[in-house]
């Protein structure tokens, strides 16, 4: 069975704003029937909201791949024995996100993700293969993969 998942946009943040710019521009570019703007425009926001990290689990090979998904059609990566890893564990992490003024004033915000990653050898996080919103979701998630991969469950020292 063939398990895909999602891990992150290649480019998050403002640069999501600036791919619905460039969609924004290239569609009034469309109606004012300028080809080359809209062309370029289209082409980089299409690049900006549709590229993202995964990875691809085969379960009955024991094969893993960390991919990057280019224009949300093409898709690089290399195949890699699953052996190499010795567990699975889930760890929890804060992303935040700070927006700077001219005027030194700040704006952050935050929101907190559980991933699921391989533990390799030095029994360390190594390759992220699930990102979940909650907790629970993502125990359970662990717990599937560790009954398909034949893996054991590591937890992190807090």
């Amino acid at each position: 069975m063939l398990v895909s998942n999602k891990i992150s946009r290649t480019l998050e943040g403002p640069y999501r704003f600036i791919g619905f710019y460039f969609v924004f521009v290239g569609a009034i570019s469309l109606f004012e029937q300028a080809w080359i703007i809209f062309s370029i425009h289209s082409v980089l926001g299409w690049f900006l909201l549709g590229s993202y990290s995964g990875v691809d689990i085969d379960t009955e090979k024991q094969l893993f791949r960390s991919f990057n998904m280019w224009f949300g059609i093409i898709k690089t990566g290399k195949w890699e024995p699953i052996n190499k890893f010795i567990g699975l564990t889930l760890v929890s992490m804060n992303k935040v996100y700070s927006l700077y003024s001219r005027s030194n004033r700040n704006s952050t915000s935050g929101r907190k993700e559980f991933r699921v990653y391989f533990v390799n050898k030095r029994k360390r996080p190594a390759v992220a293969v699930k990102t979940c919103k909650t907790n629970d979701e993502a125990q359970r998630c662990m717990d599937e993969l560790a009954i398909w991969l034949h893996l054991p469950v590591y937890s992190t020292k807090h």
